[in-house]
C-alpha cells in the first residue's frame, strides 16, 4: 500500500515536472519569436536606412555637382570683373562698329580694322570697287555696304571686346566683331578696331 501511494506522489512530481519543463519551453520559445520578430523589424529598419542613406548620398552628389559648375561659373564671372576693359572701352569699340557699318565705301571701311588683323582685303580692283572680301585666316566675308544692322550682344574675353550684330535679310548669318586696342597700318594710335568679325548663326 506504501510503495503504491509513493508510485502515485512518484508519478505526480514527474508530471508537475514536465509541466513545469513543458511551461518553461513554452516561455523559451516565445521568447525567440519575440526575439525573431524583433530582429526582422531591425532588418526591415536597416534596409529603410539603408535606402534612405542611399537617396541622401545620391542627392549629396547631385548638389555637389550643381556647387561645382555654379562655382565655375562664379570664376568666370570674377575673372571677367578682373578684367581691363572698362565701360568707356565698351562705348569706344561700339562707336568703332558703328562708324564702320555707316561707311560706304571699302576703301574707308579698311582703316576701321587693326594692325592685328590676321587677314587682308581683297577689292575687285586696284581702285577698291567692289564686290570685296575681307579674309581672317581661313574664313572670310563679302563687304556689302548697309549689311550691318543692330547691336544684339557684347561681352568680353579677357582684354578683348565682342559686339554681336544683326545683318540685313540678304545675310544667312550675324557679325560678330572682335574688337582689340590695337594700331593701325599706319596710325600708331591705340584705337579699339575691329581685329576679326566671325559669322554667328541666326
Amino acid at each position: 500500500m506504501k510503495k503504491r501511494a509513493y508510485a502515485i506522489i512518484a508519478l505526480v512530481i514527474f508530471l508537475a515536472m514536465m509541466i513545469i519543463n513543458n511551461l518553461n519551453m513554452g516561455n523559451e520559445a516565445e521568447k525567440l519569436r519575440q526575439e525573431r520578430d524583433n530582429l526582422k523589424e531591425q532588418v526591415a529598419s536597416f534596409k529603410e536606412d539603408g535606402q534612405k542613406h542611399s537617396a541622401a548620398y545620391e542627392e549629396i552628389l547631385k548638389e555637389n555637382e550643381r556647387l561645382k559648375n555654379d562655382a565655375e561659373d562664379l570664376k568666370k564671372e570674377i575673372d571677367s570683373l578682373k578684367s581691363p576693359v572698362l565701360y568707356q572701352d565698351f562705348l569706344e569699340a561700339v562707336r568703332t562698329v558703328e562708324a564702320y557699318k555707316r561707311e560706304d565705301s571699302f576703301n574707308k571701311a579698311k582703316d576701321y580694322f587693326g594692325f592685328s588683323l590676321n587677314g587682308g582685303f581683297s577689292p575687285l580692283d586696284r581702285a577698291g570697287n567692289c564686290p570685296c572680301s575681307i579674309h581672317f585666316g581661313t574664313d572670310s566675308i563679302d563687304w556689302e555696304p548697309n549689311s550691318v544692322l543692330d547691336l544684339k550682344e557684347m561681352g568680353i574675353e579677357g582684354d578683348i571686346i565682342a559686339l554681336t550684330y544683326q545683318t540685313d535679310e540678304m545675310i544667312v548669318e550675324n557679325y560678330q566683331f572682335i574688337m582689340n586696342k590695337t594700331k593701325r597700318f599706319k596710325d600708331d594710335t591705340l584705337r579699339w578696331r575691329i581685329e576679326e568679325i566671325k559669322t554667328i548663326k541666326k
